[in-house]
């Protein structure tokens, strides 16, 4: 049967109100590109109805590629105190490409430090494409703010990992004051381990820093490098006599991990770590029980007791799930 003229008719309307709205859209896109829209649509974002700011970060990412001449707008939003305007206009920078990364460059050798620091964190979320910015980032490892150090040593990993005088340029960042910039340099190192093999030698130097949180994403990095990291089992070996409880088990996990070392023998360096004082300890050994197989079912009796009655509730959850692992069938 065929469709009669009001079928025919409304279908029309229909597809052809379709065609006019994508129209709208595209023009309003279009026009949304200079400096003023842009502003509007930041404003937009920081609407209280979700779905006007969802509008507007839509948009916002949809014209990004052609909006470079409102780039200044965007840079300011890098600076915004709503996190959700900060995320859009980073996402919206890495959307422009290569094309704007001399001018990102620039700004890093600006007087913002907190702007040089989040320009630094989208050059390295545009990766490659911002091989521009490698001489102004290299300044970067230069810089007196500390977190604009670490971003512009992050971003030129994630640039050109394979670069072969990456590693070298990055050690003396090791001897950082910062705690917080070392850290940030270990889990820059754990990008570099595929394409560097000397990146691992630079971990074993930190699982030796003279702060345990370093020495604990260290020994971290390493042990989830596995068989990589192999030349590096006597350093972590001697992690297991380290000072803090947290870096002892995460060298038994990173030796698990590599798989050298036979779980009878780390076993007993858990259990003794099971009755520390400090119920974050506690939990990082439990956990990691959960991976010795038969050879922990030595820790049962104390799991047992462990999930009946130590005061801190996350403990007593972590050992039931352990025993359940443990435990043999029957």
């Amino acid at each position: 049967m065929l469709p009669n003229r009001n079928e025919c008719f409304w279908r029309w309307t229909k597809t052809a109100w379709c065609w006019l709205a994508a129209g709208l859209m595209m023009t309003a896109a279009v026009l949304a590109q200079d400096s003023a829209s842009v502003r509007r649509l930041f404003e937009q974002l920081r609407s209280q109805d979700p779905l006007r700011r969802g509008e507007a970060a839509r948009t916002l990412l949809q014209i990004a590629p052609n909006a470079t001449a409102a780039l200044e707008v965007f840079l300011e939003a890098l600076l915004d105190a709503d996190e959700s305007v900060r995320q859009t206009a980073a996402e919206a920078l890495v959307r422009m490409g290569p094309k704007i990364v001399p001018d990102l460059a620039k700004v890093l050798e600006g007087p913002s430090k907190t702007l040089r620091r989040r320009v630094a964190v989208v050059l390295g979320q545009m990766g490659p494409a911002a091989k521009a910015a490698v001489p102004a980032l290299e300044k970067g490892l230069q810089d007196a703010d500390g977190d604009t150090r670490a971003f512009a040593a992050l971003a030129l990993v994630r640039i050109h990992p394979a670069r072969a005088d990456l590693v070298p340029l990055l050690r003396p960042l090791l001897h950082e004051p910062e705690t917080s910039l070392r850290v940030s340099l270990v889990y820059a190192l754990e990008l570099l381990i595929k394409d560097q093999p000397d990146a691992i030698q630079l971990l074993e130097v930190a699982t030796r820093d003279a702060v345990w949180e370093v020495r604990l994403a260290a020994v971290a990095v390493l042990g989830r490098a596995g068989k990589a990291a192999k030349s590096t089992q006597a350093a972590l070996k001697q992690r297991l006599s380290d000072e803090h409880g947290l870096v002892r088990v995460s060298a038994v996990h990173a030796l698990l991990q590599i798989g050298e070392t036979g779980p009878a023998e780390l076993v007993p360096i858990l259990q003794k770590e099971l009755q520390h004082n400090d119920a974050s300890v506690r939990r990082a050994a439990v956990l990691v029980l959960s991976d010795c197989g038969v050879a922990g079912r030595a820790a049962i009796p104390q799991l047992q007791v462990l999930a009946q009655n130590d005061p801190d509730p996350v403990v007593r959850n972590l050992a039931a799930q352990t025993l359940r692992v443990l435990m043999p069938p029957g």
